[in-house]
């Protein structure tokens, strides 16, 4: 049949892998976008509609599928799924996020494409893994925080926020598929999204649990600001800049754990001293004192931050979304 793509050409470690890629949204996509970031060629497949994230998301569309190439394929069709098979038999990885038993069903599964392609990787993502009593139960990215227990009870909100469970859960996908490569070892990989989000708050099970004293937004006479100070030395410095005499030497704010204990007490005070200031203000204090407060924004600084990295001959390891000069080409187009 007539060769429908061509493979991306990008230089990097990964450089010669070339990925097959058939998931939409966010958790493939950001794995392949790792891949590609890497030096791997990453085709990706898409129905005649486009990835559903055209619509929903497109500036996330386009951070998170810079320099692929596209080929349509429907596959449903015999077609589009030759089309499929016929890039298998080039691909090292095959990489797919739809519901378990789809790609069986589409034949596109695992079984069916190591027959054109005995040395490949083929790695599913799913909300819940292949088996299971949930694996067949929808979810998106907060569902799997919730579940985690990274989502307070109280917590009332209407904002997606950073979809960390899809991104850790693409991530660790990007990283098997970079280990099982250089291994030499083909094989199925099945990534679930629940895995990813409890190994990640693990780490930290009392993040969601308990007040932190100086951490977190706090509101300025003209808008808010992030503070993030946890070190003993750094507690010194906050009352020095706000003239806390009182309590820069009081010998039961002096460790972070006994901060703790008095979060609420220490955050009203922090509260009220912030909220008298403007933000330019606060950031004044935070310069000259040397504290972990920043504007909240994607401001001037952390973009020139970014360019300076560039101009010192930095080379980042992982991917810059396109607001934020990105080195890999522009998302594709949809072809007609």
């Amino acid at each position: 049949m007539t060769r429908a793509w061509d493979w991306p050409d990008l230089h990097g470690p990964l450089r010669g892998m070339r990925v097959l890629d058939l998931s939409q949204q966010l958790p493939g996509p950001y794995g392949t976008l790792l891949l590609a970031s890497l030096g791997a060629s990453v085709v990706k497949v898409e129905p005649p509609q486009g990835d559903n994230s055209r619509t929903l998301d497109p500036a996330m569309f386009a951070n998170a599928n810079a320099g692929k190439a596209t080929i349509v394929a429907d596959l449903k069709s015999d077609a589009g799924r030759e089309a499929v098979y016929d890039a298998a038999r080039e691909a090292h990885v095959v990489l797919e996020g739809f519901r378990p038993g789809v790609v069986s069903r589409l034949g596109v599964d695992y079984d069916t494409l190591k027959g054109f392609n005995a040395g490949l990787i083929y790695c599913s993502i799913s909300a819940y893994g292949q088996t299971g009593p949930l694996s067949s139960h929808p979810a998106h990215d907060v569902s799997l925080q919730a579940i985690a227990g990274s989502v307070a009870p109280e917590t009332a909100t209407d904002r997606i926020g950073v979809p960390w469970v899809d991104l850790a859960t693409g991530t660790t996908a990007a990283l098997t598929i970079t280990a099982a490569w250089h291994a030499g070892t083909p094989g199925y990989l099945d990534m679930s999204m629940l895995d990813s989000a409890l190994a990640w708050a693990s780490i930290k099970p009392a993040a969601v649990a308990e007040p932190e004293p100086t951490y977190g937004t706090v509101l300025t006479s003209d808008g808010a600001v992030v503070i993030a100070l946890l070190e003993d030395r750094m507690w010194v410095r906050l009352c020095a800049a706000f003239g806390w005499s009182d309590w820069g030497s009081e010998p039961r704010f002096a460790a972070y754990v006994d901060r703790r204990k008095a979060a609420n007490e220490i955050r009203s005070r922090l509260d009220s001293e912030l909220n008298s200031r403007t933000t330019d203000q606060v950031m004044t204090l935070a310069e000259a004192h040397d504290l972990p407060i920043h504007r909240i924004g994607r401001d001037a600084d952390a973009i020139g931050q970014i360019a300076a990295r560039a101009g010192d001959g930095a080379s980042p390891c992982i991917p810059i979304p396109a607001a934020w000069q990105t080195p890999l080409a522009a998302a594709p187009n949809l072809p007609v």
